[in-house]
């Protein structure tokens, strides 16, 4: 907030608060909603977390259904006495209560002449803004009541304002002025508001500011954006002064001299200045103070003591220091204060009993600050316990999961994460449907695969064992799914109680532990899986044949670099603060809060590795398509190329679909950039684990062999009377994991076939995918049948 900025003519720039304030008043109407209501207790109480409708009522509403803007209770008692105006200045009040003018009242004149260049409004207000005056016009009517003469280059003197007594308001913002001159004030009893921001005003020099002596009856004065070093000065001149504006200057509060006399003063402003650190001097003779704004200065001590005599402090602004540590006796003797605002400074220790000396404490507003577990908890232990205990109404936090450590504070902020909610896990519907839907394909979907694979004789080996491999670590996403639904429907309707011992337990890790690896063995099989049919397709020959023996190796590769990517963590952060319960879905994918501990690691994995494997898999099936492309351009057989494309590309697509777009958000939330609560919800419940569910269907469903399985299985009990054909494309077709060849190349060189007895067949078990792009059905069947 910049006071010497000016609003609707006159007035500064409201805070944010003021903001708010005005658009509740005007233009918001709370609308009709559907939460849930519970009855009170037999002893006319609420359960933790929940409030009455009314002061008598008989039914009880969720914490984050309160002041939401929503009508939850019955007759919309949740959205009465929202407004946190109670700490407000009188500066705020002022604004609130101004009235709105209509156009035509606003040029409204009553003055009887005035310079042509000038603008008259509101009946005997002048505006001779930006016209390159030097010095004040003196043909304006003796009955103007305000003057607005910024954006010149006015040269005060003595007589520069004796024709105008009736002056209330007077603004001389941006016009170079140096000094203020003995007597240009005088007479000007009715003076009440001067705003002099934006020049070059100091207390160097002697008798500078001489002139505000004569103004005995003002009560603001805005002297913003200027060169003053001391507050005292300024208050010796105008000892009547209720409102004092001294934001982006060079005060320091150091030096100030001993005190005779209290002033009077009520607010002062000193954003953006110079001021270190808070001690028992630095406020003294400020008794009066309701409303102390030090936002964006340098203040990383608060020494005890520092507000002792600040027993009317009503507002007091910290907010955007650099305060790391609080002492318990920092806020002593401040019985009255309101509102407290500590948002963007780094907290790091707030001892408990720090917040206790604040019995009148309405709203604390801590955002746009981390708070570790133990600040939380003694913060909590301040605000709830105790004959003494704070009536707080407003908090506003950073993180949702802050709230949780509030649970007596009825209108908490924000409402939700956009996953768990201070009632719910999870905190939508159709989070909760989508939960359940996904694990249960993913679960159906690969033990089918599981179960087929063991059933069925397969004929290509290896390629099977990638696939049930897969299908394992698939099986895991769908398993820490039913985890996170199942603690979803424990929790329901009670999260807040759970929440910490949740996040903090061995079973959200093991959770965290299962989807992480999961989502990486995932990655890395499908990567291998990729680079191995890129390479066999390329190069047929070039390359030597990968055993058995040598695909169980790689295989115990992958999941010994998945275990140890998913326990490291475990390992190194042991904190309270645990990697693995940053929030209820114990995933470290960190969108909502990419700073937390384990930031870079976490970044590491999802941005540096997935990244990886995701250009592998479609650099790999890129160049496969192109070799392909170029084999088939020299054969003269007619292949399924649609078919054969829409399977390359699907594999690609929902590979990208699904890791892509994590991957971005992941570089966004890392570089500050706001990541919609919902979004992060559905990229963790639905878009993370939907690559597990589609596996099954891309890899083993759509094939060839699939299908005449089916075929066979369903013919066999009667459901099915259609005969299925010979598997001529059987899987094996359309592996690449063997090099032994019995097609003929785009070269045109004959490979040699393979003897069984007295006949040579062809063994379709070692045929590559380049045979399945080079041979229709028919000449398949008759191979088989020749002999050489």
């Amino acid at each position: 907030m910049t006071p010497s900025v000016v609003w609707m003519g006159m007035w500064p720039t409201p805070p944010p608060v003021v903001v708010l304030l005005l658009l509740s008043a005007s233009r918001w109407r709370p609308t009709t909603s559907t939460a849930v209501l519970q009855p009170v207790y037999q002893d006319g109480s609420c359960e933790m977390g929940w409030f009455h409708c009314g002061d008598n009522g008989t039914v009880c509403v969720e914490q984050r259904f309160v002041c939401n803007r929503e009508e939850d209770c019955p007759a919309g008692e949740d959205e009465h006495d929202c407004l946190d105006n109670k700490g407000d200045s009188n500066m705020t009040k002022t604004i609130l209560k101004k009235p709105v003018y209509r156009w035509e009242e606003r040029h409204r004149c009553s003055l009887a002449y005035y310079p042509s260049h000038c603008l008259c409004r509101i009946e005997t207000r002048i505006h001779c803004k930006n016209l390159n005056l030097t010095r004040v016009p003196q043909e304006i009517d003796t009955n103007v009541t305000a003057l607005l003469m910024g954006n010149n280059s006015i040269r005060l003197i003595p007589e520069s304002f004796h024709r105008y007594p009736r002056l209330k308001l007077l603004h001389l913002s941006k016009n170079r002025l140096t000094s203020i001159p003995a007597g240009v004030f005088s007479g000007l009893d009715n003076l009440t508001k001067l705003f002099i921001a934006n020049n070059k005003l100091s207390t160097q020099g002697p008798g500078t500011l001489e002139g505000l002596r004569s103004l005995s009856h003002l009560e603001l004065l805005d002297l913003s954006h200027n060169s003053f070093r001391q507050l005292d000065p300024v208050l010796d001149l105008v000892p009547s002064l209720s409102s004092l504006w001294l934001n982006s200057n060079q005060v320091t509060l150091k030096g100030r001299e001993v005190i005779q006399q209290a002033y009077t003063l009520k607010e002062l402003f000193l954003e953006n200045n110079l001021v270190e650190e808070l001690t028992q001097e630095s406020l003294r003779g400020l008794s009066e103070l309701e409303t102390l704004y030090l936002r964006h200065n340098k203040i990383s001590v608060i020494h005890g003591g520092a507000f002792q005599e600040m027993r009317q402090l009503v507002d007091l602004e910290l907010n955007y220091n650099r305060i790391q540590h609080l002492t318990p006796d920092a806020f002593r003797g401040l019985k009255s204060l309101i509102v407290l605002n500590m948002g963007g400074n780094p907290l790091v220790g707030v001892p408990r009993h720090t917040l206790r000396p604040l019995v009148s404490l309405d709203s604390l507003r801590l955002a746009e600050t981390e708070l570790s577990t133990g600040v939380l908890l003694n913060i909590s232990a301040d605000l709830t316990f105790g004959d003494l205990t704070p009536n707080v109404s407003h908090a506003y936090f950073k993180r949702f999961r802050y709230c949780g450590y509030l649970p007596r504070v009825p209108d908490c902020w924000p409402k939700t994460d956009g996953v768990s909610s201070f009632e719910h896990l999870l905190v939508c519907v159709e989070l909760r449907v989508a939960v359940w839907l996904v694990a249960l394909a993913t679960l159906v979907g690969n033990l089918t695969v599981l179960g087929g694979r063991v059933l069925s004789r397969d004929d290509n080996k290896i390629l099977s064992l990638f696939i049930r491999n897969l299908a394992v670590a698939d099986l895991l996403t769908g398993l820490y799914l039913v985890v996170v639904a199942t603690k979803d429907l424990q929790f329901r309707a009670e999260y807040h109680e759970h929440a910490y011992y949740w996040m903090t337990s061995w079973q959200c890790t093991v959770t965290g532990v299962l989807a992480m690896m999961s989502a990486e063995v995932s990655v890395l099989i499908l990567s291998f899986m990729s680079v191995e049919r890129w390479v066999c397709i390329t190069w047929p020959l070039g390359t030597p044949k990968l055993s058995l023996e040598g695909a169980k190796v790689a295989l115990a590769c992958i999941w010994a670099t998945g275990f140890l990517l998913s326990v490291l963590p475990v390992l190194c952060y042991r904190g309270k603060q645990r990697f693995y319960g940053i929030n209820g879905l114990c995933f470290p994918l960190h969108l909502d809060d990419p700073w937390v501990p384990g930031w870079l690691y976490s970044a590491l994995v999802f941005v540096g590795i997935n990244q990886l494997g995701v250009v592998l898999i479609l650099l790999s099936y890129t160049g496969m398509f192109c070799s392909i492309r170029r084999t088939r351009a020299n054969t003269p057989l007619s292949l399924g190329d649609r078919e054969f494309a829409m399977r390359f590309f699907f594999i690609v697509f929902t590979d990208c679909l699904c890791w892509t777009p994590i991957i971005i958000l992941r570089i966004l939330a890392l570089a500050d950039l706001q990541i919609s609560p919902k979004l992060y919800a559905y990229v963790v419940v639905v878009l993370l684990p939907i690559n597990s569910a589609l596996n099954p269907f891309l890899y083993t469903f759509t094939t060839t062999k699939f299908r005449s399985q089916a075929l066979r299985f369903l013919t066999g009990r009667g459901v099915c009377r259609w005969r299925p054909r010979r598997d001529s494309e059987s899987e094996a077709t359309r592996s690449s994991f063997f090099r032994t060849t019995t097609c003929k190349l785009a070269g045109g060189r004959d490979l040699p076939t393979l003897h069984n007895g007295a006949s040579h067949t062809v063994d379709d078990s070692l045929v590559p995918e380049v045979s399945r792009v080079s041979l229709v059905r028919d000449e398949i069947s008759k191979t088989e049948t020749t002999k050489l």
